[in-house]
Formats: C-alpha cells, structure tokens, sequence
C-alpha cells in the first residue's frame, strides 16, 4: 500500500496520541489536535496534522470542520484538551465510521475529587456523533441508576441544559453540587420520558445486592455482524427460548420494544430483567420475521454445594471450549480509575503486539476499535473475533492521558476459555467461566466425569510477568479476611482441593507459577459466599502454586507444595 504524508514531521495518529500527550501536559491553555487520514481508491493514504492554540483554538468550530471533512474515505480524530496541571479535560472526537466520543476529567486533588456531584453515567459504545443526545452506561447504586435510568438511553437534557456533547454533561456536573435534584430528560426505544436524580458523591455510591435476574437462554453464535442488524443466536436447553420455540441460527432483532443490533444489547436488555416476566422475542428463521412470548427463568449463582456433591447431573452439563487464533500478547487485570473501568496490563507475552505498540505495564486498556472493555473478560472477547495479522486500534490510559495506539495481532499462545452452565427444567440457570492453559476434549470429558479441573504448564514464554502475580509480592498481608479456608492435601502429590467462604461480593479466583505465570484464573462475579474445586496439579513434578484470592483491593494468598 503506498503511503504519503502530507508534511514532514506528520506522524500516524496512533502515534501522535502519546507525542501530543506529553506535550500538553504542562500548559494550561487550550490545544486542539487534528489528526486526518485519507485512503484514495488506489491504496494511497495521506495522513495531516493540523495543531491550534490560543485564540485560533478558541476561535475553532470542532463540529462544522468534522461536518465540512466528512467522507466515506477519511477518518477524522479531534482532541481539545484544555485546564490547569490540577484539573484537565480531554474530549476526543471521531468521524463516525470510528464510533465512539469521550470526555474525560481529571482531578490531581483526589479528595477534592470525592466531594464533587456525582450523576452515575458513563459513555456506552453505540454512541455516535451525528446524533443528538449521549447514549449512556449506568453506574449500579447511582443517582442516575435510583432515577430509573438505563443502560443505552439516550440522556437529551439535564434540566433545560442540552446534551449533544458529552462536554455539554460535563459542564453541567461539574458545576452541580451533591444534593441538588437535576430533571433529566432522556428517550428509551423512541419514546421521550423525564426522571429526576438527587446527586451524590462518589463515596455515597450505593453497591447494594443485586436484585434476581432473568434468564433467557440465548448466546451468541459466531461473531456480530456489525453491518447487519439482528444477533444469530444459539439456545440453551430447558431454557425460556427453547420452550418459546426458538432455535439455533434464529437471528433475534428485538426484545420487548427494545432493537437489537448486537450481542452487547440483548445483555444490556437483560440485566434489567427479573424471573417469571414475560419477553416479546422478535426474530428471523429463514427470513421469515416472527414473534414469540417467553418466560424467562433465573440466572443463579455457580451452587458450589451441589457442585461439591451428586446433585448436579454431569450428564446434563454444558461445557464450551473456545481458544483464540489472535492475541495481542497481554496479561490483565481488571482496574476503575476515575469511575472508568478497565483492563489494566501487569504484564507481555513474549511475542507481544501491545508491546511492539509501545505499551507498558500499567496502562489501562478501555477499548478495541471502538468497543469498550471493562476488564479480561471484555478484552479476551473481543480480541477472539479477529485473526492473525488483523491491525486494531486500542485506546489506553496512561497517567491519566488518553492514548492511541495500532497493533498487529499475533498468532501467540494464549489461554483457553471455559465455559460450564447447567439450565434445570424450570429453565432457571446458573454458570461459571475460567481461563486456564492448553485444555482439550479429554480435559473436558474428567470435567464432566468428576468434576477435577486439570491445570497444565503454560508453555516455556507463553506469558512473561512480573515476579510476582499482579505485581504483588508473593508474601502478602492477608488483608482479606476470609470466613475460612482449606487447601487439602498440602503438600500435594497432584489433586488438591481449594476451599473457602467469604463475603458474597464479586471475586477472582487465581492460580500462579511462583515465576508469575498465570495457570488459572475464575472471575465470580456473582458469587454466594462458598467457593469448593478440586485441581490436578500433576503436571507438575515439582514446585510451588500460589492460590490468590481478590475482593476488590483486598487479597488472600496461601501456597500450595507439589512433591
């Protein structure tokens, strides 16, 4: 492909963002970066630079110079990044084919920061630019979550104040106060409606229990077409979809009065969902478009109980498999700074894209090609639907800077990814997922036949950590109080049992080479309090597990001796 720049000192825009970044850093005044490239029906590609400041940014219209140089064949990026070394605002815009707008606020006086009004919104991926209003996110226990909000409403007025721009939000928050009752004006599947939140501070955010939620029995099958409307679907058996009638390979376009373009929307749909409420599925079996009402069950927590007993019939278990042909070559962990959840790297394969792309340890992955990531699981998903040699743009933090970044995928080793889920005849489901090396059919089969997970040696390179799992020491503290644990038989010739109860709160479940090396990894999002699996460790000869477990910050670890 041929290539020419428009100046000299004109770099790609995966590359200016980390320049400009550093530039910026100290000033207060206002900076706008255009970053414009144009691919020409032959191959060729032009890439421009266009750097304001002072009174000719101040002067610029951001949004008719995007309108005036919008085409199929141009990509357009927009960074306004103005304030004080104490406080900076940083709004990225893009032309629409690369969907996504942020503004971000940072404060450098954290207390400070605890103290500001505090709506409970975040940016949603289907958020475009040509569109009025800001389609949203909603933080759980927030004043926006109370008000009846939801995720992907579209929020077109804070009292009498206009949101096209999420700066236009920002504005308005920043000089709200908490306590203050702000009128919000947002539509929900077309139809306009009006809620009333009551502010809060980030300290007064409510993480109450989540509430039963419902169950349909859907999961997607192969990757979304992002060009098409409708999600191809596969159905779960005893569920609320198979009673309904629908089968494997219909193509669902709309829940209740709520379309659905992607897999993301029928999640959304259902975490608002509760056992028992009835679904209006629309959907497509060779095309032809029909409506079908289905009850939906419950989606449980992983029964630990009768997983640890003859309760559960293996027979019936559902067990999915599913590797990658790509990796970007990172090891994460899941981070939230500044109420922005992400995937936070601790560590590179050795043959890493992230790396190549300038990445570091630290940086906290929010998004590929648009799509957002909240932590590992997000980016193991969405880094599967791509194959070897496929370029991405990842969006990053670094010291609270957006960055940009290209990577080359490659076709590195990576983890593979279990699913187990067991739906009874009342359609009501519970499910766990775990990452782990090198699993195959036969692994699958011990799984079913009783219930011991074999745990095998990442290969020599596969990951390449820090000495110690997420850049923790080995020896910790074990700040997290535990209710009791057991791991038995320690010292172990092979199978070991891992044990324990805890607070019912979201926890991950992690094994590790004393090297750094991660070989298992079971994020319990919603966990019951009681955690009980048997391991096969034979694998190793000899050596020393670390089992790590994490409550938000707090952390147990014990080690586990295999002779």
């Amino acid at each position: 492909m041929k290539t020419i720049l428009a100046a000299a000192f004109v770099l790609m825009p995966w590359c200016l963002a980390p320049l400009f970044s550093q530039q910026n850093a100290t000033g207060s005044e206002k900076i706008i970066t255009i970053t414009k490239r144009t691919i020409e029906a032959d191959g060729t590609e032009t890439s421009e630079t266009i750097i304001k400041k002072g009174k000719a940014a101040e002067n610029f219209d951001v949004d008719k110079y995007m309108q005036e140089n919008k085409a199929d064949n141009v990509q357009m990026e927009v960074r306004v990044e103005q304030g004080s070394d104490d406080e900076k605002s940083l709004i990225v815009k893009r032309s629409p084919s690369q969907q996504r707008n942020y503004n971000y606020n940072y404060n450098s006086n954290d207390e400070d920061d605890d103290e500001d009004a505090f709506l409970g919104v975040e940016e949603d991926s289907d958020e475009r630019a040509d569109e009025p209003g800001l389609v949203v996110e909603i933080v759980r226990g927030s004043a926006a979550h109370k008000a009846g909000l939801r995720d992907n409403d579209k929020i077109l007025k804070l009292n009498d104040t206009k949101t096209d721009r999420w700066s236009d939000l920002s504005a308005f928050i920043k000089k709200a106060k908490p306590g203050d009752k702000v009128k919000i004006t947002y539509s929900r599947n077309g139809k306009e409606a009006v809620a009333e939140a009551v502010l809060i501070t980030r300290d007064e955010l409510d993480n109450e229990d989540k509430e039963p939620e419902g169950f349909l029995g859907v999961s997607p099958k192969g990757n979304d077409d992002e060009d098409k409307p409708g999600v191809a679907v596969t159905i779960t058996k005893n569920s609320g979809a198979e009673k309904a009638g629908l089968q494997n390979g219909d193509v669902i376009f709309q829940l209740d009065d709520t379309p659905i373009s992607d897999f993301e929307d029928v999640s959304d749909f259902m975490d608002y969902t509760k056992p028992g409420e009835k679904v209006r599925v629309t959907y497509e079996r060779g095309g032809k478009r029909s409506v079908v009402e289905a009850t939906l069950g419950e989606q449980k927590s992983w029964d630990w109980s009768s997983w640890s007993t003859d309760d559960v019939n293996l027979d019936d278990l559902n067990i999915n498999i599913r590797d990658k042909e790509a990796c970007l070559g990172v090891y994460t962990s899941e981070a939230n700074v500044n109420d922005q959840r992400a995937a936070k790297i601790t560590g590179f394969t050795d043959e890493s894209a992230a790396r190549e792309a300038q990445m570091e340890e630290g940086d906290l992955i929010t998004s590929v090609n648009g799509q957002r990531i909240q932590g590992h699981d997000d980016l193991w998903n969405e880094i599967a639907k791509y194959n070897v040699g496929d370029k991405i743009a990842v969006e990053y933090l670094r010291e609270n800077q957006v960055v940009m970044a290209e990577a080359t995928l490659k076709a590195c080793k990576d983890q593979s990814r279990v699913d187990i889920w067991d739906t009874d005849e009342n359609g009501n489901n519970q499910s766990r997922r775990f990452f782990t090396w090198n699993w195959d059919k036969e692994d699958q089969e011990r799984l079913r036949e009783n219930r011991i997970i074999t745990i095998r040696k990442a290969n020599e390179g596969d990951v390449q950590v820090n000495t110690t799992p997420d850049n923790q020491p080995v020896l910790q503290d074990r700040n997290l109080e535990l209710q009791s644990f057991r791991v038995f038989p320690n010292p172990t010739q092979g199978q070991v049992t891992v044990e324990f109860k805890a607070q019912q709160v979201a926890t991950i479940v992690t094994l590790y080479e004393m090297a750094g090396r991660q070989l298992f990894r079971e994020e319990l999002n919603a966990f019951d309090g009681q955690y009980s699996q048997q391991f096969d460790l034979s694998a190793y000869a000899k050596g020393t597990i670390i089992v790590h477990i994490q409550q938000a910050e707090k952390v147990f670890t014990e080690q586990i001796v295999v002779n």
